[in-house]
């Protein structure tokens, strides 16, 4: 079973599911935007700045996370965290490309493939943002940004759960997005721990 701790910089996704590993939950540790930007030996400002590298870049990202989960998701014996959604990199390229009407329909179709890719989480952790922004040479570190951030992701959160599990007459029955507002980390990690315990 495969459970997602989201949500824009700075929220502290990376304390959290530091905590879950240290409680022996298994953890899928490739952060994948990076793990990209590193092989490429490009930073987010040049494939924010190029349109066409942004696509490639959102694409390949798709393609890496589904591998790296797929296990995890495939595995009804034991529970797994992942960082991140598809809903959340679908955000980041909304953000980048969407005003852009020439990429409307790759956004439009992008959206459609992150949904399918959505099925695979049991559930989903947001964490709201409340840690102090640091630049630490990739992400943004405005505080008005990760606000736009944050308020994008929730709703895209939202509406990606909508239209990811009614199909037809067929209704799935996850993953639903639970906000945690908790502002210190151990009230996070039993809020998470309370939550998952029906899946147990």
């Amino acid at each position: 079973m495969l459970f997602a701790i989201s949500g824009s910089q700075g929220s502290g996704k990376s304390t959290v599911l530091s905590s879950l590993k240290d409680k022996a939950f298994p953890v899928i540790g490739r952060k994948t935007s990076r793990s990209i930007m590193s092989e490429w030996g490009v930073t987010l400002s040049e494939i924010n700045n190029d349109r066409d590298l942004t696509v490639k870049f959102q694409d390949e990202i798709l393609r890496r996370k589904i591998d790296d989960d797929k296990d995890a998701a495939n595995d009804p014996s034991r529970i797994y965290f992942t960082e991140r959604t598809l809903a959340d990199f679908f955000t980041y390229a909304l953000i980048a490309i969407g005003k852009d009407n020439e990429y409307s329909n790759w956004i439009n179709e992008y959206y459609k493939r992150c949904c399918e890719a959505q099925k695979a989480y049991n559930h989903n952790f947001y964490l709201t943002q409340i840690s102090k922004l640091e630049h630490d040479g990739v992400r943004g570190s405005n505080k008005f940004y990760a606000g736009m951030v944050d308020v994008v992701m929730r709703d895209v959160q939202s509406q990606m759960y909508k239209d990811s599990y009614v199909s037809g007459t067929e209704e799935y029955e996850g993953p639903n997005t639970t906000i945690i507002t908790a502002q210190v980390n151990d009230a996070r990690v039993n809020e998470i721990l309370r939550t998952i315990s029906r899946y147990i």
